[in-house]
């Protein structure tokens, strides 16, 4: 009855379906604190950071979860019996690595716990995520029970196993949560501040979380999603991601990611970008879920409600979700040709609409829950791979 286990990570947000609960109890070096390696300060903003993203993936799932719950002992009103159940929920700690056991936790209705922290991790891996392992157990102490006991006694049996195995769902992946932990061994140069756009040569925290997130939500890291790996090249056939990417998504060799500079779009806009679950990430760019990532969510089992598409601030050409220079440039390429520099609606692109660009440069842009966080520059946001970076390294995101 023990599930396999990984990793993943404490705080309560606003109430949806499914609400992703962080838990810093194993923090154990106070990462998300005055321990961090870069200050108190940069502790806060990784802290920021991670919050944003379960908040986002709490927004977004909409599936609702049994609670989880020991039953109380039961003894026999003629006899001399005693039942009693246990269930111990397993993870890796996110501050050594070690092995985690709990037991007779209760995890409230529509929770997903998240154990998180950060350690030293080798290589140039940023993080390592996944959901926990479980096991449960019904037993006695010998003594004798009515029948009528008996048939009590086998439904609560039933009962327990279905909120820890299932959290009563009927399908598909279903978790008490998991564990995750971050890289902090010196050398990872961290952007942690989420609301501002990573810088060269830096790893966005940000993005690293929205992928760890990721596994400990099941991607790459369940039984339902290897059921969809397949194949001696490695494809993902879930139906929903198949048919969002007209064919079989590629994996890498391990199958518990897409294929190394897999595209797809940021979730609810037409903006290209590798693949959130992506093997790697290019140092001073940031990844957001794209909408390959959400159908994989579906195919393993998870209710997804994708927000709708954001407000662009009219001037934001390209809809990158930020006023800037690249908005500027395709202006001047649409001045007098087309529409695609038209800031005031008046179907061509003219000198009024750069007064209008001028006036909002360096404005954030979209005002839904998707866009909030300041997207780098269209070249960086385009990369997706060190080809259009010329000093960029590849850093491998986790498992």
């Amino acid at each position: 009855m023990l599930a396999a286990g990984l990793l993943f990570a404490a705080t309560v947000h606003p109430s949806h379906a499914v609400n992703i609960t962080l838990d810093y109890t194993y923090d154990t070096s106070n990462f998300f604190g005055a321990g961090n390696p870069s200050g108190a300060t940069a502790g806060a903003q990784a802290k920021a950071a991670l919050e944003a993203v379960a908040s986002f993936y709490s927004t977004l799932l909409d599936d609702t979860f049994s609670t989880i719950e020991t039953p109380p002992n039961f003894s026999s009103s003629q006899f001399d019996g005693v039942a009693f159940w246990d269930w111990s929920m397993n993870f890796s700690h996110p501050g050594t690595g070690g092995s985690v056991t709990l037991q007779n936790q209760t995890i409230p209705a529509d929770e997903y716990r998240i154990y998180a922290g950060a350690r030293n991790i080798s290589g140039t891996t940023l993080g390592i995520g996944g959901p926990g392992g479980f096991g449960w157990s019904s037993n006695n102490n010998g003594g004798g029970f009515t029948q009528a006991e008996i048939n009590k006694l086998t439904q609560i049996t039933s009962d327990f196993s279905d909120v820890v195995e299932n959290r009563g769902e009927t399908s598909g992946f279903s978790r008490w949560g998991g564990a995750i932990t971050f890289d902090r061994d010196g050398s990872t140069t961290w952007h942690y501040n989420h609301t501002t756009a990573p810088t060269a040569g830096t790893n966005d925290f940000f993005s690293v979380a929205v992928h760890e997130l990721g596994h400990a939500l099941g991607l790459g890291a369940s039984d339902e999603w290897q059921g969809f790996a397949s194949g001696p090249n490695a494809f993902f056939t879930g139906p929903a991601a198949t048919s969002l990417y007209g064919g079989n998504p590629p994996l890498n060799p391990s199958r518990d990611h897409w294929k190394s500079g897999t595209m797809s779009q940021i979730l609810s806009t037409s903006t290209p970008q590798e693949a959130a679950l992506d093997p790697d990430i290019t140092t001073g760019t940031r990844k957001r879920l794209t909408k390959l990532d959400a159908a994989a969510l579906t195919d393993i089992g998870w209710s997804v409600n994708a927000p709708p598409p954001p407000t662009y601030n009219p001037a934001d050409f390209n809809e990158d979700t930020l006023v800037n220079g690249a908005d500027l440039t395709m202006w001047k390429g649409a001045f007098g040709l087309n529409a695609n520099g038209d800031a005031d609606g008046d179907n061509d692109s003219d000198g009024a609409d750069y007064l209008i660009w001028q006036r909002n440069f360096g404005a954030p842009s979209a005002s839904r829950t998707l866009a909030v966080i300041p997207e780098p520059t269209t070249l960086t946001l385009m990369a997706g791979s060190a080809g259009l970076l010329i000093y960029a390294r590849r850093r491998r995101l986790g498992r």
